[in-house]
């Protein structure tokens, strides 16, 4: 059988959907303690205006992806892009309110779920297999490159003490991507209205469906401590490092633009023939001794250090939790189920980490005493991914 040829342009529109997701989920960390201190969210609050996205992702990420399978993509990415703008439509209505804000981002969050699942089946299915490290590592950079687009253009605007513009920015990219939706579809670059799974094809076998399963886990503990990280960084650093909210924000860009370089380092060595969970357990043991040491970190050399051997870690782990469905269902028969069960892991991450990072530092009251209790954490991903090691995800 002939390989199959790869649609760039549809590898590239799923990676395109994703940054919208990440964008408008990512808007909130730069701007969040000025926010915080013009509005007086309670911080527990203010930490469930972003796991509010895991919550809404957790409860149909494991539909979503049979739904589109079963119906189509279009529908679903349209309405995406619909409740994108309405939730921040409402943000930008009444920010004051913080319950109103809570149910505004609950609306994105919904959107951002369809996306999440969209955009890596999009971009996995548009793949030959010769392409498709690389289509995990491009889908892997989602995440950083909705962050660093998301501080970079708050940047100008913090410094005027103002976060709206950056909520009009927001609206502008989802009126830009369904836009594009529409003309792909109309002119068949990419089957955008296409069941986003490959037909004809055996089902996962029980062992199969077992280590998916294992891959969600994994993910969902990274990214409880890995999201809960990116979300409260900026006041980490303005808490403990004593920075000011421009400077805190930049250096929260730093290790976002590293994650996303080393999402495609990842990449590289799967090509390569490095073993994904090899890969994984590198970076989850570099983020884990990075909160080890986050009782001698201050905000010179040392602490940059921190922030990029951290965010090294975190951008070669994403990639290869992408690039499992692939690695163990084989080419072409990783669609939207196989992500839905991989998102829904990833979303109940989503939904702790903020929320118990903001828990713990209300109890212990100190930003390094927290990191003591997430050094502790980190161990459970690095125990989760084992079983994979010896089992389908060695492939």
């Amino acid at each position: 059988m002939a390989e199959k040829t790869t649609n760039w342009t549809g590898v590239l529109f799923g990676l395109a959907i994703a940054v919208v997701a990440a964008f408008q989920q990512f808007k909130l960390p730069p701007v969040l303690p000025l926010m915080i201190e013009r509005y007086g969210y309670d911080r527990v609050l203010a930490g469930g205006f972003m796991s509010v996205f895991a919550l809404a992702g957790l409860a149909l990420s494991w539909n979503i992806g049979r739904w589109m399978q079963r119906h189509g993509a279009l529908p679903f990415l349209l309405g995406a892009f619909g409740l994108t703008l309405a939730g921040t439509l409402l943000t930008l209505l009444r920010p004051q309110d913080g319950l109103l804000v809570l149910g505004a981002r609950t609306l994105e969050g919904i959107g951002f779920a369809v996306l999440a699942i969209a955009g890596p089946t999009f971009a996995t299915v548009n793949a030959g297999s010769r392409h498709l490290p690389i289509a995990a590592a491009l889908t892997a950079t989602w995440i950083p490159i909705g962050q660093v687009a998301a501080g970079l253009i708050a940047l100008p605007f913090l410094a005027e003490g103002r976060w709206e513009p950056l909520w009009w920015v927001a609206v502008a990219v989802a009126v830009a991507a369904m836009g594009w939706t529409l003309a792909l579809h109309r002119t068949g670059a990419v089957d955008v209205g296409a069941r986003p799974a490959a037909a004809g094809l055996a089902p996962p076998t029980a062992a199969e469906r077992r280590a998916i399963l294992i891959v969600a886990v994994v993910f969902m503990l990274w990214s409880a401590q890995y999201i809960g990280t990116m979300t409260w960084l900026p006041q980490l650093l303005i808490d403990s490092f004593r920075l000011d909210r421009e400077t805190a924000v930049l250096a929260y860009t730093l290790p976002v633009v590293v994650v996303g370089g080393f999402n495609l380092v990842a990449g590289w060595a799967l090509r390569a023939g490095v073993r994904a969970t090899t890969i994984i357990l590198i970076g989850l043991a570099a983020q884990a001794l990075v909160w080890v040491a986050m009782p001698w970190l201050d905000a010179g050399p040392l602490g940059a250090f921190a922030l990029v051997a951290y965010a090294m870690g975190a951008g070669i782990t994403p990639t290869c939790l992408f690039a499992l469905p692939g690695i163990i269902l084989g080419p072409g028969r990783a669609g939207a189920h196989a992500f839905g069960i991989l998102m829904a892991g990833r979303n109940l991450g989503v939904i702790a980490g903020p929320l118990a990072y903001a828990q713990a530092f209300g109890l212990l009251g100190d930003w390094r005493a927290v990191g003591g209790l997430v050094a502790a954490l980190s161990l459970l991903p690095i125990l989760a991914v084992l079983p994979l090691v010896r089992g389908p995800g060695r492939r």
